[in-house]
């Protein structure tokens, strides 16, 4: 009897220890995940303008320009800066009553931030989960990416059409030579008609 209550709460005590630890996982997972998401957009941030990355961030969290110059005013990258707009936008969700404006939410991710919290511990005090920040931040990402794109693609565009005038500059200068036509078919000889 006492065997099976033992081998029943070592049984049960397994499952919860199995059921936690993917839980655990995904809290990592995600703040690797964000992690590689803020490094790749540092990466990539580096080529276009920085109003063009203020407009992005501005429309994609719907904040004001003024709110984004502000986080980078204060020497974040502009993963750093992503990700805090993502966990504040998401503060704003799950919590409008303590945090209904984002400057708020901002303040209070920034208090957290200093005190040399991770994104995982600051979303687990907050009470939310860091998926739905992970796809915020993922989305700006694209975003930034999409607008790089567009401005790489409208350079190159310029540059193309440039190096086309000059071909074409150089072609009128030296001029075609004469291609030969098709040589001229020679008469074919009439065909004698055999005597019978």
């Amino acid at each position: 009897m006492q065997g099976n209550i033992t081998t029943a709460l070592l049984g049960s005590l397994f499952l919860i220890m199995a059921l936690g630890v993917p839980v655990w996982a995904r809290a990592n997972s995600d703040e690797t995940q964000l992690e590689t998401i803020k490094q790749e957009i540092d990466r990539g941030a580096t080529s276009s303008a920085s109003s063009d990355k203020i407009n992005t961030l501005s429309s994609q969290f719907k904040v004001d320009t003024s709110v984004v110059e502000q986080l980078r005013a204060k020497n974040q990258g502009w993963g750093e800066t992503s990700i805090e707009l993502a966990m504040a936008q998401r503060l704003t969700q799950t919590d409008a009553q303590t945090y209904p404006t984002m400057a708020e939410a901002l303040n209070k991710i920034e208090t957290l931030r200093s005190q040399k919290m991770g994104w995982g511990k600051i979303a687990n005090s907050l009470g939310f989960k860091l998926g739905p920040v992970v796809s915020a931040a993922s989305h700006a990402r694209n975003e930034l990416r999409k607008e790089s794109r567009m401005e790489k693609s409208t350079g190159s565009l310029k540059s193309e059409k440039s190096e086309k005038a000059d071909r074409s500059a150089k072609a009128e200068k030296v001029g075609r030579p004469d291609t030969a036509g098709r040589p001229e078919r020679a008469a074919r000889p009439e065909r004698v008609e055999r005597a019978r």
